[in-house]
């Protein structure tokens, strides 16, 4: 009986072994549909403090809660120019974390933004994947920081959630997305020229601008250009007033400039 029993042990290792292997790559790229993803988000949770599970979302599984701020190892605790970001882009061990009441990360480029976000074990989120975030955001200066002087802390406007309950989307500091614009085209489209927002495609980005504003919208305003390669920004600062949105969009921002009104959040 024990020759049996210790057979059948074997047996049910090997399969797990295999299974586990098989299922590798897919749990490195956060898929939770295998046995080793399972395992491993009934260990250690689904997301991490600070972020939010959006299981409909396909391309990622977690969102960060809150704008991007400077984590605990970080040498610049709050970078006031281009050179406090350079100080952080240099220690391997300063990465993003989503926490409220934090100053955002500002003075942040796309590839800083991106690299605090791998350190961190995610990525910049793509065009779509911010919308599917910012979704169900209020857009009125009631709500967001979009008529101020200077960014607020994390989560300082409690009104300024989104519908699956993300801070700040709207206003505070413009958020960059990890897609890029060649020539005003965009995902094989020539993109509208700069103007409100009067329609929209599935992404959030304007197919067609106005001269005047457009309720439906929000009264969201597009920027554009048709000679360039350009990032995009989404969401708007403290200082866009009605021009801030889930539709507002600026695609004629070059990845290499930063400021105090532009930051970043993470997905996974």
């Amino acid at each position: 009986m024990k020759g049996v029993l210790k057979i059948g042990a074997v047996i049910f290792g090997a399969v797990i072994i295999t299974t586990l292997g098989i299922d590798a790559a897919d749990t490195l790229s956060g898929s939770r549909m295998t046995l080793l993803g399972q395992l491993m988000a009934t260990q250690e949770g689904v997301c991490p403090d600070g972020m939010q599970e959006l299981a409909t979302a396909g391309t990622f599984q977690c969102f960060d809660i809150y704008e991007a701020s400077t984590g605990e190892d970080c040498d610049v605790a709050q970078p006031q120019n281009e050179v406090d970001a350079l100080i952080n882009s240099k220690d391997s061990t300063c990465e993003a974390v989503s926490e409220p009441g934090r100053s955002p990360w500002t003075f942040v480029n796309r590839e800083l933004a991106q690299t605090a976000c791998v350190r961190a074990g995610k990525r910049l989120p793509t065009n779509e994947e911010w919308q599917r975030i910012a979704v169900g955001t209020p857009d009125g200066m009631q709500d967001c920081n979009i008529n101020a002087e200077s960014s607020g802390v994390t989560g300082g406007n409690p009104a300024c959630v989104s519908a699956v309950g993300a801070y700040d989307v709207v206003g505070n500091v413009w958020e960059w997305t990890s897609d890029d614009v060649f020539d005003g085209v965009y995902n094989g489209r020539t993109l509208p020229d700069e103007g409100y927002v009067l329609q929209v495609d599935s992404g959030g980005v304007a197919t067609v601008s106005s001269t005047s504003p457009d309720v439906l919208f929000g009264e969201d305003y597009f920027w554009s250009k048709k000679i360039g390669a350009y990032a995009m920004l989404r969401g708007g600062f403290y200082g866009s007033q009605e021009d801030a949105g889930v539709y507002a969009t600026h695609a004629a921002m070059l990845p290499t400039v930063s400021g105090a009104a532009i930051g970043f959040r993470c997905v996974r």
